[in-house]
Formats: structure tokens, sequence, C-alpha cells
């Protein structure tokens, strides 16, 4: 029972650290070339500028993900070929798939939380995330602690979540933001690799300061005991 508990753990610890937080990452910096041209734009006055900007990520963050699935779909095989303990690799590469939903709501959830916030709107998406915050820890009591899902419980609850997020985001954007949000249009389409370029360079930056956490639980792994050097790790 000792051991599938640490395995578990361990596993959770893992899957955050080498997968979940490595992409989340890099979507992350790439919408965060977003933040600077929003500021930018709202300062100047070109609020309408912003709707533009946001579809603009909301595209290459969607293809971000289609680029990162073989990530998700293949992380058993990859993290076994590089050396890592089986039974953790199997669990994680078992978990990441299950959570592929919630990597395509961050497409969404990125672009508009930093268009919110660059209207300085913070209090609306601090009451969204409370409030999903609340949802998300009665649908982690029930799935796991009462239907006993385990992993499976909780992928489902992190991709229901991450989409409730998003669209919470989504529909007060488009209902209450109406001199900044014009509506969908073409232009967005316009100019998509210049933009690209610049969102790749601010998730560059952004990764080499987060990803040495990854390369400390990929050494891990690697010795002799990756249950318990894994899990140590999550006491730091």
């Amino acid at each position: 029972l000792y051991h599938c508990y640490f395995v578990i753990c361990d596993f959770l610890i893992f899957f955050y650290y080498l997968i979940y937080d490595s992409c989340a990452k890099f979507q992350f910096g790439m919408s965060s070339a977003l933040a600077t041209l929003c500021g930018q734009a709202f300062g100047a006055g070109k609020i309408q500028s912003t709707c533009i900007y946001v579809q603009r990520s909301w595209i290459i963050l969607t293809a971000t993900c289609i680029i990162l699935l073989p990530i998700y779909v293949y992380a058993t095989p990859i993290l076994k070929f590089i050396g890592q303990d089986h039974e953790i690799a199997d669990l994680a590469g078992r978990y990441s798939i299950q959570v592929i939903p919630y990597m395509f709501s961050c497409a969404i959830t990125f672009p508009f939380q930093t268009f919110l916030q660059a209207q300085i709107k913070v209090k609306v998406i601090t009451c969204i995330a409370l409030a999903v915050l609340v949802i998300q820890n009665v649908l982690l009591y029930i799935f796991i602690n009462v239907f006993g899902w385990g992993t499976t419980g909780l992928a489902m609850v992190t991709n229901i979540t991450g989409w409730v997020y998003a669209m919470a985001l989504v529909v007060y954007t488009i209902g209450w933001c109406k001199e900044e949000w014009t509506g969908f249009s073409w232009m967005a389409f316009r100019d998509l690799w210049s933009f690209a370029k610049l969102s790749l360079a601010s998730s560059v930056m952004s990764c080499l300061e987060q990803w040495y956490g990854t390369c400390i639980i990929l050494l891990a792994g690697l010795l002799d005991n990756p249950v318990i050097d894994v899990g140590s790790y999550s006491i730091w």
C-alpha cells in the first residue's frame, strides 16, 4: 500500500515538473509576448488592436498545442528511452494522454487572461479563479474520495476545471468588454509569422528561467532508487 502511495506521489511530481510544467511554461512563454503588445496598445489608446492580438495568440497557441501533442501521446516511451523508472513512466504516460484536453484549454486561457490583465481587470480574473478553485476541490473530493477513480479522476477534474475557467474568461470578455472586444476578424490571420517569432523568443526566455527544476527531476529519475529520490524532491 505504501509503495503504491509513493509511486503515485512520485508520478504526480514527475509528471508536473517534466511534462506539464515544461509544456505549460512553453505555452505561457508564447503568450507573454501578447502581454507586451496588449499593454502597448492599451496605453496608446488603440484598444481595438488588443482584440486582434488576442486572436492571433489564440491561433498560435492552438498550433503550438498540436505540435506538443506527440510529447503527451508518446510520453511513456520517451521517458523509458531516457532511462526513467518504468512504473512511474507508465503512470505519467497514461495521465499525460488523459489531460490532453486541458492543454488545449490553456491555448484559450492564457491569451484571454493576458487580455484582461492588460486592462487592469484583475478582480474579475481573481473572482473567476476562486470560483473554479471551489469547483475543483468539490470535484476532486467526489471523483477521488467518493468514486475512487484515482489519477483518472484527477485528470477528469483537471480537464473540466481548465475548460470551465477558459470558457468563463471568454464569456466575460465577449459579454462585458464591448468596447475592447470587437468580435472575431480575419485580420487575426495576418502577420502570424512575425507574431509567432516574437512569441517564440518570449517563450525561450521564460522556459530557460524555469526548466532547471525539470532537469533536476530528470537527474533524480536516473538514480538507483528513483521512487524515493523523486519523492524527496517534493519536500523541497
